[in-house]
C-alpha cells in the first residue's frame, strides 16, 4: 500500500511538474542559478473542528529568491474531504485525486513572489486523523529529458529531492458533549456502555524525520491507543515507534488504584536524543461502569525501572462517544504504562475521611498540685555548669530555626 501511495503521489508532481517546467521555460529545459527552497510548513485552523464542519490548511514557503516552481503532495486523513484549491494560484496548477491533493506553486523572476497558499477540507462526522505531506524544488532536480514518442517529461532524481512537510499534523473532530457547556439539572449525561474490544494489540510507525522541538504526531487504528506524538531534544532520522499490550510479569509491582490495561511503548533508533511526548488512549464504558470507576481518576502511569516504582502521569481527558472514553497525558519518556482508575466508594471515603478533623485526646482532668517543701535559697550559691547547657540549648534552637528555613527554601527534591 505504501509504495503504491509513493507512485500515486510522484505520478501528481511529474504531472504538475510537466506544466511548470513548460509554464517557467516556455518549453526549453534550462539550468538557472537558484537556492534552494528552505522548507514548506503546515498550519491548521483550527486543529479541532465541529463535525462535519469546513476548515483551512495553509502551507508556508519559505525561499529567498525567484523563480520559484515548487511542487507539494498533501495526503489528508482517511474520512477527510478535499473542497478547493487555493486561490493564490492558478485552478490548472491543482489537482485532487482519492486523499492526495497536489500544488504547483510558479513564480517568474520580476513577480510578486507567493509565501503560502491556503486550501479547504471538510472533516468527517467523526474521528481525529493526521495531515503528511511532501514537496519539492524542481529548480534543483537534473533537468532530465522530453521523449520524443510520447512528449513526456522524464525528472530524475525526484525521490531524492522530496522533503517531508514541516508543522501541525493532528486535526480532530470535537467529541459529542466536549465543550458543550454546563449539563442541566437532573438531566443524565451518561450513555449506555457499549461493549468494546481492540481489534489490533500490537503495531509499529516508522517516522523519517524527527527535529528538535518538533512534535510529530503518529496515529493508529483500532487500538487501545489512537495516537502518539513525539518530541525530541535532539534530531534524530528513522525513528521506530513500537507499541504492544502485554500483561504486567510478577516482578513488576501493581500500580495504586484499579488497573484497566499495560502498554509497552519503545522508541527505537533515536540516537542521542531523548524523547518525550504525549499518549492518547482509550478506556471502555462497560469497563468504568462495572468497576464502578471515577471517571476523573483515570489516570496513565509510567514505570521507572530504575527506582522499581510507578509514578502517575498529567492524564485529561479528551473526548468520548457510545463506547470509549479518550484521554491524553503528557510523558517525559516512553517504557512500559499502566492505565489505572479508582473505585467511586474509595474515592468518596478518601474525601469524607479529609473532612472529618481529626479525633482529639480528651484532656485530663486538672490537678491541683501539691506544693512540695522547698528549702531556702542560698544567696551566694550558683548550679555549676549552667551557663554552659544554656547556651548549648540556645545554639540548638538557632540551627534547628535556620535549618527548616533553608529546607523550605531548598523545596522538594524529585
Amino acid at each position: 500500500m505504501r509504495e503504491k501511495s509513493v507512485k500515486c503521489e510522484r505520478a501528481m508532481l511529474v504531472a504538475l511538474l510537466a506544466f511548470a517546467v513548460i509554464a517557467l521555460f516556455v518549453g526549453t529545459v534550462a539550468a538557472v542559478t537558484h537556492t534552494e527552497v528552505e522548507s514548506v510548513t503546515r498550519t491548521i485552523e483550527p486543529d479541532v473542528v465541529e463535525p462535519d464542519a469546513e476548515f483551512e490548511v495553509t502551507l508556508s514557503i519559505t525561499y529567498t529568491e525567484l523563480p520559484l516552481v515548487v511542487g507539494i503532495v498533501e495526503t489528508m486523513p482517511e474520512g477527510y474531504s478535499f473542497v478547493n484549491c487555493p486561490t493564490e494560484i492558478p485552478a490548472g496548477q491543482c489537482s485532487a485525486s482519492g486523499d492526495k491533493v497536489a500544488f504547483t506553486v510558479i513564480c517568474k523572476e520580476g513577480e510578486t513572489g507567493i509565501s503560502e497558499i491556503t486550501y479547504t477540507v471538510t472533516a468527517p462526522s467523526t474521528g481525529r486523523g493526521t495531515f503528511e505531506g511532501e514537496f519539492v524544488d524542481l529548480l534543483v532536480l537534473t533537468p532530465g529529458y522530453i521523449d520524443e514518442d510520447t512528449g513526456e517529461l522524464h525528472l530524475e532524481k525526484l525521490e531524492e529531492r522530496l522533503l517531508p512537510i514541516e508543522g501541525e499534523t493532528m486535526n480532530r473532530v470535537r467529541a459529542v458533549g466536549e465543550g458543550a457547556g454546563a449539563i442541566e439539572e437532573g438531566v443524565t449525561a451518561t450513555p449506555t456502555p457499549v461493549p468494546y474490544v481492540s481489534t489490533v494489540t500490537k503495531a509499529s510507525r516508522s517516522i523519517p524525520v524527527l527535529e528538535t522541538g518538533k512534535e510529530v504526531a503518529t496515529t493508529f487504528k483500532d487500538m487501545d491507543v489512537s495516537m502518539i506524538a513525539l518530541k525530541p531534544d535532539a534530531d534524530a532520522s528513522n525513528v521506530e515507534v513500537k507499541i504492544e499490550k502485554v500483561e504486567r510479569t510478577p516482578d513488576i509491582p501493581e500500580p495504586s488504584g484499579t488497573a484497566y490495561m499495560y502498554l509497552d511503548i519503545a522508541v527505537e533508533n533515536a540516537g542521542a536524543a531523548k524523547i518525550a511526548g504525549k499518549v492518547e488512549f482509550k478506556v471502555a464504558n462497560s469497563w468504568i461502569a462495572d468497576n464502578s470507576i471515577d471517571e476523573a481518576t483515570v489516570k496513565l502511569n509510567r514505570y521507572d525501572e530504575t527506582g522499581g516504582n510507578w509514578n502517575a502521569l498529567p492524564t485529561s481527558k479528551v473526548g468520548e462517544d457510545d463506547a470509549t472514553v479518550l484521554f491524553e497525558a503528557q510523558t517525559p519518556r516512553f517504557s512500559l504504562f499502566g492505565v489505572t482508575g479508582e473505585k467511586k466508594e474509595e474515592v468518596e471515603a478518601a474525601a469524607a475521611a479529609a473532612a472529618t478533623p481529626a479525633a482529639t485526646a480528651a484532656p485530663a482532668a486538672m490537678q491541683k498540685p501539691t506544693p512540695s517543701p522547698t528549702a531556702p535559697p542560698t544567696p551566694a550559691s550558683k548550679v555549676p555548669g549552667f551557663e554552659v547547657i544554656f547556651a548549648v540549648v540556645s545554639l540548638l534552637i538557632v540551627y534547628t530555626t535556620v535549618f527548616r528555613k533553608r529546607g523550605k527554601k531548598g523545596g522538594n527534591v524529585k
